[in-house]
């Protein structure tokens, strides 16, 4: 696992603790997801159903989806269980918590619901049923409901943000793309602050309570070792804490038990990781202030 190029610590909503660079954007990868969770919070408070369907959303791809697979609702594709496992075009699946390649799913193995499975078609497809249920790109969106209001001081979304559109050994696929996005360690704090607040900034409810307790619960067990035991609404829980993570040591802890935000960030100059972890300068910072 990578060693951390940036480490910022937030004790009762302090700063207690800094290691690196903290207003250098660097690549968060599949920490995108638990923002994402973040905008689908407020649509499912506006009305939007867990219960719609991909048929509903009008989703489809290529090949064609079955209705079995249409069936997927915005639910399963939250906690990653939507059971679309089309063919891969890219050669060998890659597992990035073993870092080690992988079979891929044979397709219709698993109906919609029934089985958690790390695949990027959800997590790219959910961002465009953001766009088609909000009417609003989910770069702006991101920009205008969450990196203003929370005062991102390193956020460029013309230098930050890009759609990436082709197949990966996750099962991405070439018509949804990925959310690429670059954010600093001080920025990743602010909003690993929010959701210990529940959702509160300075006062105004920005996320409501709920929905930032019941993304964050242990709702689907991942047969994955610790911390991925559970997944909530793209978010890993564990006992104590829940993380949003990405490839290559990249990580945002919550610890509401100690009041505690910790991130720790790779810049990928000392080599790079396809593996996905917690880096051990998140424990020492834990136990630091335990």
């Amino acid at each position: 696992m990578p060693g951390s190029a940036s480490l910022r610590v937030l004790h009762h909503g302090e700063v207690v603790h800094t290691e690196g660079r903290q207003d250098l954007p660097m690549p968060i990868h599949s920490m995108r997801k638990s923002f994402i969770s973040a905008l689908f919070g407020r649509l499912v408070d506006e009305g939007l159903r867990l219960d719609s369907t991909l048929s509903a959303f009008g989703i489809d791809d290529s090949p064609e989806l079955t209705s079995i697979e249409k069936s997927a609702t915005l639910d399963d594709l939250l906690t990653s269980r939507s059971g679309v496992y089309l063919p891969l075009r890219c050669g060998t699946s890659f597992n990035v918590f073993t870092n080690a390649p992988t079979n891929w799913p044979t397709r219709g193995s698993s109906a919609p619901g029934t089985r958690f499975f790390y695949s990027n078609w959800d997590f790219n497809v959910l961002g465009e049923i953001y766009q088609r249920a909000s009417g609003t790109a989910l770069f702006v969106a991101f920009d205008r409901l969450l990196a203003q209001p929370l005062g991102f001081q390193d956020w460029d979304g013309l230098k930050h943000g890009r759609l990436r559109y082709g197949y990966d050994p996750l099962g991405a696929t070439a018509r949804f793309p990925n959310y690429a996005m670059e954010l600093s360690a001080r920025d990743l704090a602010a909003f690993g602050q929010l959701y210990l607040d529940e959702g509160c900034l300075r006062g105004d409810q920005l996320l409501s309570p709920g929905w930032v307790r019941r993304s964050t619960r242990p709702l689907v067990p991942t047969g994955l070792p610790q911390p991925f035991a559970h997944y909530g609404y793209l978010w890993w829980v564990s006992t104590h804490s829940f993380s949003a993570v990405g490839l290559g040591g990249q990580s945002l802890s919550i610890v509401p038990s100690q009041e505690l935000v910790i991130v720790a960030m790779n810049d990928g100059s000392e080599g790079s990781s396809s593996q996905m972890g917690i880096s051990d300068a998140v424990m020492r910072a834990m136990a630091s202030v335990s």
